[in-house]
């Protein structure tokens, strides 16, 4: 058996102190852009919770067209979907 040898990973060159304050920010996770999504008010850091329904096919394809053409998270439309939903339950067993 003949021995190998392994060549040491190269170097990555060093970064000029301005490319990095430009990456820190305006980089990945900053995004920039302004969209038309609708102001979901974001839920209290806490536990989250899964769910997982069945709806037909064609329904879920719909959805999911429409929420790309217009530049939307599909999970985004439905939590702002159920907050609304659930205000009006709770008005109409409130009355």
């Amino acid at each position: 058996m003949s021995k190998k040898t392994f060549a040491a990973a190269p170097k990555p060159k060093q970064l000029a102190p301005e490319q990095i304050d430009a990456y820190v920010h305006g980089g990945a996770g900053h995004d920039t852009s302004s969209s038309s999504e609708p102001a979901v008010e974001k839920p209290k850091v806490g536990p989250m919770k899964r769910l997982s329904i069945d709806v037909p096919e064609e329904t879920h394809r719909r959805f999911k067209v429409a929420c790309a053409a217009s530049g939307r998270k599909m999970a985004v439309e439905l939590t702002a979907f159920i907050e609304r939903h659930t205000k009006e339950l709770e008005q109409e067993t409130n009355k």
